[in-house]
């Protein structure tokens, strides 16, 4: 049986833990949404790719050949291009994963029981998104191949020629270290603000600098500042280690440090918030990193945005992390510049 000293404090600790609204909104979350959230954020099977075609035959069998490619879950039309260079440069942007070009004739050969080709695009900037992709135009390919050919015919197939961008030896090396240059950015912009609020609060100094005549934007920035000198500061070293691991920088360097600020900016606001519905440090962390966990799983670093479904896709725009890799992506491995990335700014 428990004494009655203790079972005083377990009821005072009860109590103190149920009148906190924060912390108690903090483990209803955890044990409600993000755990449906994250769960489902979590699939690894790839679908809806952006497929863009590039048409030279325009004959039934490059429309049948289109059609296999498109039914299904695998892949959805974006757009059909009568130009390789536009689809290209939409693939750039990172407005498409596939381009396919049918070559003029394909049909033709076809018919005359000759082998022919098309090519293929692909944007290999995620190592495991791109993968997929090449695999399942091989495997959907050979698909149109055997459904048009007569039983034990061997002479007639289409064959695609795959070439993959950015990143031809399919590795996911580049596109994690990108990751987790994000990554670092929105953790030290979340938790040093929302650290330094809380520290003013808990030794009483907030209370003296409502009396001084410093207003609440001079003090936000005051906050937020070596936040943001410090983390932009630490791309310079970044940069040494992305070389060394094989990520060179492709694109503008000044590029990078501005929208780095904006993606900062995007942090050290969240942090702010979390430092002013916090009085403690542990609240501060805890609700800080509950905060992430979302932002995290939704920004395609750990399970690529096309495996979520729709709504969570649409979700994870509020996920600044998401923009940034697509924005560091874009510098590092495909020498963007501003006019392809402003989008994500």
């Amino acid at each position: 049986m428990l004494s009655g000293r203790l079972a005083g404090l377990i009821t005072k600790e009860f109590a103190q833990f149920l009148r906190d609204p924060v912390m108690l909104f903090v483990v209803i979350f955890l044990y409600t949404a993000e755990l449906v959230m994250c769960t489902m954020a979590l699939g690894f099977d790839v679908q809806h790719l952006k497929l863009a075609v590039v048409d030279h035959d325009r004959s039934a069998v490059s429309r049948a050949l289109i059609e296999e490619l498109t039914t299904g879950d695998n892949f959805v039309l974006a757009d059909q291009f009568t130009s390789l260079r536009e689809a290209e440069d939409r693939l750039r942007r990172g407005a498409l994963d596939v381009v396919v070009e049918i070559p003029p004739r394909m049909g033709a050969r076809l018919a005359a029981g000759r082998p022919a080709s098309f090519g293929v695009v692909v944007d290999g900037s995620n190592g495991n998104v791109a993968a997929r992709a090449r695999a399942y135009v091989i495997e959907q390919s050979a698909r149109f191949v055997e459904s048009r050919r007569p039983a034990g015919d061997r002479r007639a197939a289409v064959r695609p020629e795959v070439r993959v961008w950015y990143n031809p030896d399919l590795t996911n090396t580049r596109f994690m270290a990108l990751s987790m240059l994000a990554q670092a950015g929105l953790m030290l912009g979340v938790v040093l603000p929302a650290a330094a609020i809380v520290r003013e609060k808990q030794e009483g100094t907030i209370e003296q600098l409502r009396v001084t005549p410093i207003r609440a934007h001079e003090l936000f920035i005051a906050k937020i500042t070596p936040t943001l000198v410090i983390c932009t500061g630490a791309v310079f070293p970044a940069l040494v280690i992305m070389t060394l691991m094989g990520v060179p920088m492709r694109g503008d360097v000044f590029i990078l440090l501005g929208l780095t600020v904006v993606y900062l900016l995007s942090a050290v606001s969240l942090g702010t918030f979390v430092g002013a519905i916090t009085q403690t440090l542990q609240q501060a962390m805890l609700v800080g990193f509950f905060g992430l966990f979302p932002l995290l799983f939704l920004s395609g670093s750990i399970a690529p945005i096309e495996s979520m479904p729709p709504w969570l896709q649409t979700a994870s725009l509020a996920s600044p992390q998401r923009h940034y890799v697509e924005i560091v992506s874009g510098l590092f491995l495909k020498g963007a510049g501003l006019a392809e990335l402003w989008r994500q700014a």
